[in-house]
């Protein structure tokens, strides 16, 4: 009996130690992100916040029979809405990077202790990602060892500690943006190529036969599981890409000044003739003209010189897109290289109009709530998860169809249905749970709660 209360007191022991050290390590973030609220780039977390109320209205269906398209991932070749959720996920996580890194370096935090916080926050988005694989699919027919926070945490420490290599190499932030962006492609050009070499189709291609080999009953039922073990490492392009953007964000103002060049014009001056044509086109291709036509660029201030770099990556992804997508299917399960460029295009010119209406213009209007979602992205996730499995096990009779029916069913078969008919009753529920939940995460901003990984 004695042995048996020793043991218990060590594990309350250990528990207490551990709840202490989380306790700790929470108020110590808090503090932190307090002292560097002026590193935040508003536009990430308004982003973020409209990723997760489009997670949450996935979540939040009324009939599960009766899901918009919109809303499922496409089987194989395709895209739709809910296909690019954690693409774009990846791309905020990989853009936050260099601000994590720099917040904790002027902390006086070493490398390796930022990788060691790094570690521990991989290690519980990989724990959090079989947790929500449990609610969130039928657990009693398979459990899914591999999914989107999953996908996430492998992401996340194999973009951070290659953005910390270049670091500790001493690499400028702005040869860093080209190195990582050039990196994502040759990552996604590559898995590309293994992808149409290895059979164009779901049921044979060699992204699909290595998730049955190796995990077999422990993935999706799905045939093309959306985030299988070759596509955990094909996404680690968009993490490269997602570092690209954060890099330009963190772009320093460079003091260089406009370099001048007075063009001789001879047609303006002694009329036109062959040779005066020659001389005004060499007065413009010459390499004094080139820099001084591009040092126009440094007359710009740096909140503006972000947003044209932006467009400019905006607009080679978007000529790949149109090059790859002949040769190489837009396939978000695989991450295919077509794929890649044309999720960065769209989150590119997302991240313009977010960073020129949050960071320049400074808007608080409805930007603050899509904000303070955004900052609780992983909490609001798993509490609607939670919620929603919870109110499933609710049965009410429906006074339509005379059966017993989960809450969800219940309320939008009754109130919803014969409304707006089968096609959008499911997308009205949705959107009524999500605004909802919306107000209702926005009173933790009110008393300071933020759980963001």
């Amino acid at each position: 009996m004695e042995d048996k209360i020793t043991f218990n007191d060590k594990v309350r022991y250990q528990l207490r130690r551990l709840y202490e050290v989380m306790r700790s390590s929470v108020i110590e973030k808090k503090n932190i992100d307090r002292k560097f609220h002026y590193m935040r780039v508003r536009s990430i977390d308004v982003l973020r916040g409209i990723l997760t109320i489009l997670v949450i209205m996935i979540i939040s269906q009324g009939l599960e029979n009766s899901v918009s398209k919109s809303f499922i991932i496409s089987e194989w070749n395709g895209v739709t809405l809910a296909g690019v959720v954690l693409p774009f996920f990846i791309l905020i996580m990989g853009a936050s990077i260099p601000f994590y890194i720099k917040k904790y370096h002027e902390n006086g935090s070493k490398l390796s202790s930022i990788i060691k916080k790094s570690l521990i926050r991989a290690l519980l988005l990989l724990l959090l990602g079989l947790i929500f694989s449990v609610l969130f699919f039928e657990s009693d027919k398979y459990v899914r060892v591999t999914g989107p926070f999953q996908l996430l945490a492998i992401n996340y420490i194999i973009s951070i500690l290659a953005y910390m290599m270049f670091l500790k190499l001493r690499i400028k932030n702005n040869v860093i943006t080209y190195v990582f962006a050039i990196i994502g492609l040759l990552i996604a050009m590559m898995f590309s190529v293994i992808f149409i070499n290895g059979g164009r189709e779901a049921a044979t291609n060699i992204f699909v036969r290595t998730d049955i080999s190796l995990i077999g009953g422990y993935k999706s039922i799905s045939l093309a599981d959306p985030e299988g073990i070759m596509a955990i490492f094909s996404s680690i392009s968009l993490g490269f890409f997602g570092i690209s953007f954060g890099c330009i964000l963190n772009k320093k103002h460079i003091e260089k000044k406009y370099v001048g060049y007075r063009r001789p014009m001879k047609i303006r001056n002694d009329g036109f003739s062959k040779e005066n044509l020659l001389v005004d086109i060499k007065s413009w291709i010459n390499y004094r003209s080139i820099k001084s036509l591009l040092s126009n660029y440094y007359r710009f201030n740096n909140e503006a010189k972000k947003v044209i770099h932006l467009l400019l990556f905006s607009l080679i992804y978007l000529m790949l897109f149109f090059v790859t997508k002949y040769w190489i299917p837009v396939n978000r399960n695989v991450f295919s290289i077509s794929f890649v460029m044309i999720a960065c295009f769209y989150f590119s010119m997302l991240l313009v109009v977010a960073y020129v209406v949050c960071d320049i213009v400074k808007l608080r209007f409805g930007a603050n709530y899509l904000g303070n979602i955004g900052k609780n992205a992983i909490l609001v996730i798993f509490t609607v998860q939670i919620v929603h499995k919870l109110l499933s096990m609710i049965k009410i009779k429906s006074i339509f169809t005379g059966t017993w029916l989960p809450f969800n069913n219940w309320f939008t078969t009754d109130f919803i249905l014969p409304i707006f008919g089968t096609e959008f009753s499911s997308t009205v529920y949705s959107v009524l749970i999500t605004v909802i939940w919306v107000l209702l995460f926005n009173l933790l901003d009110r008393y300071d709660v933020k759980v963001n990984l």
